[in-house]
């Protein structure tokens, strides 16, 4: 009451002219008012059980530096998990009605975090979803989660927009409808709600399996990359051309070379009948290698094999006919990429070392030459007679990810120095269209290709460590497994035969660097 005393005096004190100006300034505050209690009762949907501080960004408890983390406490983590249905629609060799929550999500959101949680990371979960969650589908979520972890949720998420095949400037006939491309859109509003307040972001569909393992794995690599980047220098000496760097799989790297790099993952799934012929080893043009010892003899021969623990085992309480608990190593398969787009480059650093480059990327004129990588390719050596290397843009090579995750550093440079348009909204022109609700598909915004395409995107290499006892934590789990019978059989590749096979290529590379340095 006293500060609207203050702001308002007695209008018989105040000239006519004044009068009116007074009024409309009520009126424009009164608006303004009433906009922003619409605006609250819009945002009704979104809901949550974290706690209050953890969602103000001033409280100095929790307010983090742009860069890094905090030295005391561990990592904390955001996991965003998108879900387009709630029962399954029958597509994609899905039973029609089955409850997608319960029998896919639930499991897998449990599983993911109470793997993080297990090693020691501090875990809030945000859900959104297409579809309204019921109170009682809710608590589903909440009661699969360990105590401690926070729940937020943005239901009904689902954005509104034109038609933008058919969208012509004020024709008149043009509707506004929902996007059903871009929901998977929506998680970047979240990450940018919420970027000051947690280390790593990990956003996924809402049926791949994300553990704790790599998580870890992920923040370990991507540190060192970060390593390498400060202590690189702008140029490498002698101004090298673009055959240099197109070309070149060793030695000094520049700091655009390492800051367009980020640790990369490649979907799998798990046989769920291992004794089908149709998914056998397949006579393959790279032998494939699984002696990683380089002192090992033909007589005592160490044969690794991926460990299919870290992606692909799930508590029994959480397996299912369709989700096995326990699968072996060779039931683990990949349908996204094979060998023969792939190449390899030796890293500048023993916690790196030896790479596998995993496609996306293009270069072209426009390209600085200080960010090109360049590698080995597998097919160097003759392997596939006369064929030409895949363009790094062939779709049914990228591998989608199903998901992302990057540290909050990460997405900073990504978003104010390499990303065309910024990585987090608002989108604008003249990268985005329509607030980015243009054709855009889920493999764009979810599944990873706006971080490693070049068109209006970022243009980032993705690398896989070729350690035989790392190589695992960059296979992500598609737990579904519906791939395996809607996808023509000869598109698949035991993830043992691709590691060996890379192997191959590691070597022969290898061989290659010991001929030029005896030149």
């Amino acid at each position: 009451m006293t500060l609207g005393l203050w702001l308002s005096p007695p209008s018989a004190m105040l000239p006519e002219t004044t009068q009116r100006i007074r009024k409309s300034v009520l009126l424009l505050v009164g608006l303004c008012v009433g906009f922003c209690i619409i605006l609250l009762v819009s945002q009704k949907r979104i809901g949550s059980n974290l706690p209050d501080e953890n969602n103000d960004p001033t409280n100095v408890n929790v307010r983090r530096k742009l860069v890094g983390k905090e030295e005391d406490g561990p990592l904390k983590i955001l996991y965003t998990i998108t879900s387009l249905a709630e029962y399954n629609t029958g597509s994609r060799a899905t039973v029609k009605g089955s409850d997608r929550l319960q029998e896919t999500m639930i499991p897998i959101i449990s599983e993911g975090v109470h793997s993080m949680v297990a090693m020691g990371y501090q875990v809030d979960v945000f859900v959104v979803a297409h579809y309204i969650l019921k109170p009682e589908r809710l608590q589903l979520i909440r009661d699969s989660l360990p105590d401690g972890v926070g729940l937020k949720y943005w239901d009904d998420a689902m954005p509104l927009g034109y038609n933008t095949e058919k969208y012509q400037e004020s024709d008149g006939t043009s509707l506004i409808g929902e996007r059903f491309l871009s929901l998977a859109r929506q998680h970047r509003f979240v990450i940018r709600d919420h970027f000051l307040l947690y280390d790593v972001f990990v956003s996924f569909e809402d049926d791949m399996l994300v553990t704790g393992h790599h998580v870890q794995h992920y923040v370990k690599l991507s540190e060192e990359l970060l390593r390498l980047q400060k202590e690189a220098p702008d140029d490498l000496p002698g101004n090298p051309d673009d055959k240099f760097y197109s070309s070149s799989f060793s030695g000094p790297m520049t700091k655009g070379q390492l800051s367009r790099m980020m640790p990369g993952f490649i979907r799998v799934e798990v046989l769920l009948d291992p004794t089908s012929k149709k998914f056998h080893t397949k006579p393959t043009q790279v032998p494939i290698d699984l002696v990683f010892d380089e002192k090992t003899t033909t007589t005592n021969k160490n044969i690794t094999k991926i460990d299919p623990r870290p992606c692909c085992h799930v508590a029994k309480e959480r397996s299912s006919p369709k989700r096995p608990e326990n699968p072996s190593s060779d039931q683990v398969m990949l349908w996204e990429t094979e060998v023969m787009p792939l190449g390899v480059r030796k890293m500048p650093s023993d916690v790196l070392d030896w790479v596998a480059l995993l496609r996306g990327p293009t270069y072209d004129k426009e390209t600085k030459l200080n960010t090109m990588v360049g590698d080995y390719w597998a097919g160097v050596d003759g392997y596939f007679d006369k064929k030409r290397r895949p363009g790094g843009n062939a779709r049914n090579l990228i591998n989608n990810m199903g998901g992302w995750m990057a540290t909050r550093q990460q997405i900073w440079q990504w978003h104010t120095e390499i990303c065309p348009g910024g990585f987090l909204p608002p989108y604008e022109a003249p990268h985005y269209r329509f607030d980015g609700l243009d054709l855009r598909d889920v493999e764009w915004w979810s599944g990873g290709l706006h971080l490693v395409t070049k068109r209006h995107a970022c243009n980032l290499q993705r690398i896989m460590s070729l350690n035989p006892d790392e190589f695992h934590f960059h296979l992500l789990y598609h737990t579904a497994n519906n791939k395996q019978s809607s996808i023509k059989t000869d598109r698949f590749t035991r993830a043992n035969d691709l590691l060996g096979q890379l192997n191959t290529v590691r070597k022969n590379a290898q061989k290659a660097l010991e001929k030029q340095k005896q030149r």
